[in-house]
């Protein structure tokens, strides 16, 4: 008809649903009968029927041809309507079903097969394996005595690139795609006492879509913060791209276009997503916050972000989508407690992770453990960072049992749990003053970690700190007047105090400090040095040199010790975990009791009542990791 597409007067298309007549009807043939006056002459009348007939006739057409187009057109909305609007929505299924821990799920090019580490159901050694979506049996591609990780296929599927953590050939490995002779591409300096990090600071490999380059996190030494790191795969010269501060940079991630580079930064006790050109060219912040480090995923079309958010060992954790461009994120209609996503066209694959955490207890006598141990705080979510009130009737605790981790009080015997703070965020280890009337606790709420003091009952919340750096880990001085803290003001961790009613900060440590506790007496304070070197420490609160007490006391475990008097408790895992006790007079360890269970890594976990008549410890008493598979995801 000679209609335009721009601006149409007969029929409008609507894009994804049909067309639309836009022409009204009207019946012409009456209206000229009204018009036709019964005093006209002879031959006005007979020239007026003559025309009356060839309107009538355009009518009668021009109705026909606008029913017919009125008919196709609805033809066409009804049989096409339901295809063009009603888009297959997302279905989702668990992609691996076998028993065990799974991580880093890696999706091929074409979105067929699915790359994972996995133990084999049980043991502390991962190997990779690869299977096709929807078939059961997988192919184990490796088979050392190693802690393989992180597999990323190569462009054209044809091989795949994975890390290794095992003593003495720890480093960046190369496999053909259906099993075979592996290749060594480089060393690196990860550990074995990363495990439990490996799928967050360390590790994470991404292949550049044109096959050229492989990106990886990696540090020079134990000490020193991760960087990404572009490996060209004909020379192997490796070149350096970030150098941020600790702890680091990971979760490097090339765009499908292979334009952008995206990545994790942690810094001052927060997570940020940056992006940064691989031709070259200025960093991007595209969001920061104290959750934000649990793996990226690029959108097939290079627009959006696909990233993991959750508190400390995915709790409470989603799927979230950022603009490639920066602006508010949006939470995906899928993904809860989501870590580690990986998207091949329509298909997306998450690692969920499922954490149970709970607090025991156990008493003992003159070191010796009696009784047997009970379930002391229990929920589903996770219960953590136990502390005695100085007189024993209370307990202050962490929860997520709100959503997220909150600072908890409940009686000596478990019963009336109260929740203290309501920041919606990471907040937690808490600490009490000697007087029992105040209670110090870190918190991300202002967007970096920084200390709070409240009182006992919940009311009179003040910050105590208000520098740019991380805050964290907060102690009370004997006396009360100060408050120990750990900071990364300085550049590392290291043990700072201020005084409790406000004041400058002094800095105590000079070579490393995190968590510490002063002595009964307050001649000495105690700490542990996070996050590479072992062993409690102590140093003169008058000042001095440090000196080391107990050498073999983990530095992943440092909220597991608490002073009494005479001694330490702490947890020893030289052999099966247990809790030990360090004699300060003897110098001499004693196992007091064996766990059950294994202990969770980074949470305050053991509290001594006073008196030293029961401990209070954290238990991991469930962990589980499985691969979802999303189907049909736009």
């Amino acid at each position: 008809m000679g209609d335009s597409t721009a601006n149409p007067k007969f029929i409008q298309t609507l894009p994804k649903i049909g067309y639309r007549f836009l022409v009204p009807v009207q019946w012409v043939a009456e209206m000229e009968e009204k018009r036709n006056p019964k005093t006209a002459s002879r031959e006005e009348a007979s020239d007026a029927d003559s025309k009356l007939a060839k309107r009538s006739l355009f009518a009668k057409t021009s109705v026909a041809a606008a029913v017919a187009i009125f008919v196709a057109g609805a033809y066409l909305i009804y049989h096409s309507l339901p295809h063009r609007t009603k888009k297959p929505e997302p279905s989702i299924s668990l992609a691996v079903t076998s028993v065990g821990e799974k991580y880093s799920p890696s999706l091929s090019p074409d979105g067929k097969q699915l790359a994972y580490a996995w133990n084999g159901g049980s043991g502390p050694y991962f190997s990779i394996y690869v299977k096709f979506i929807g078939t059961e049996e997988p192919l184990r591609l490796t088979k050392q005595d190693s802690i393989d990780f992180n597999p990323v296929w190569s462009p054209d599927g044809r091989y795949i690139a994975f890390c290794r953590i095992q003593k003495g050939d720890t480093g960046i490995y190369i496999i053909p795609n259906l099993g075979g002779a592996e290749r060594k591409l480089r060393d690196t300096h990860w550990e074995e006492r990363d495990f439990d990090q490996y799928f967050w600071y360390f590790g994470r490999l991404s292949w550049s879509p044109d096959g050229k380059l492989l990106a990886f996190s990696d540090r020079a030494s134990s000490t020193e913060p991760t960087s990404i790191y572009f490996l060209p795969l004909d020379s192997l010269a490796v070149r350096k791209l970030t150098s941020p501060g600790l702890p680091g940079d990971y979760n490097p991630t090339f765009s499908p276009d292979g334009q952008t580079l995206a990545f994790d930064r942690g810094s001052q006790g927060v997570t940020s997503i940056y992006t940064l050109p691989v031709g070259g060219g200025e960093e991007r912040r595209l969001i920061s916050g104290s959750q934000y480090g649990w793996g990226l995923a690029w959108t097939a079309d290079s627009r959006d972000i696909i990233f993991g958010r959750a508190s400390w060992l995915a709790k409470s954790g989603w799927l979230w989508k950022i603009s490639a461009r920066g602006g508010e994120p949006e939470r995906l209609q899928f993904g809860q407690e989501g870590t580690e996503p990986s998207i091949r066209g329509n298909r997306l694959v998450y690692a969920r992770q499922v954490t149970n955490l709970n607090i025991w207890k156990r008493t003992i006598d003159s070191l010796h453990a009696t009784g047997t141990t009970e379930k002391f705080l229990s929920s589903t979510a996770i219960e953590s960072g136990p502390q005695f009130s100085p007189d024993g009737s209370q307990i202050v605790f962490e929860s997520t049992r709100s959503g997220a981790y909150e600072v908890w009080l409940c009686r000596s015997d478990g019963t009336n749990p109260l929740q203290l703070t309501h920041f919606n965020t990471v907040t937690g280890t808490p600490r009490w003053s000697p007087d029992g009337t105040q209670i110090a606790f870190d918190s991300r709420t202002p967007g970096n970690a920084d200390i709070f003091v409240m009182d006992s009952r919940g009311g009179s919340l003040r910050k105590l700190t208000n520098e740019p750096s991380a805050e964290v880990v907060p102690s009370w001085s004997r006396d009360g007047r100060w408050v120990y803290f750990a900071s990364d003001r300085s550049g590392g961790w290291e043990i700072w105090k201020m005084p409790s009613a406000r004041g400058p900060a002094v800095q105590v440590t000079n070579h490393g400090g995190y968590a510490a506790f002063e002595s009964l007496d307050g001649k000495f304070l105690y700490y542990t040095k996070y996050q590479a070197v072992p062993g409690i420490w102590r140093i003169p609160t008058s000042g001095g040199e440090e000196t080391e007490v107990i050498p073999t006391f983990e530095p992943e475990y440092w909220g597991y010790w608490g002073v009494v008097e005479d001694g330490i408790f702490y947890l020893d895992t030289t052999a099966k975990p247990a809790i030990g006790f360090y004699d300060f007079l003897t110098g001499r360890t004693t196992r007091v009791f064996d766990i059950e269970r294994r202990p969770a890594r980074e949470v305050t976990g053991l509290a001594v009542s006073p008196g030293a008549g029961a401990i209070l410890y954290t238990q991991l008493d469930a962990f589980s990791r499985d691969i979802v598979l999303v189907e049909n995801f736009r």
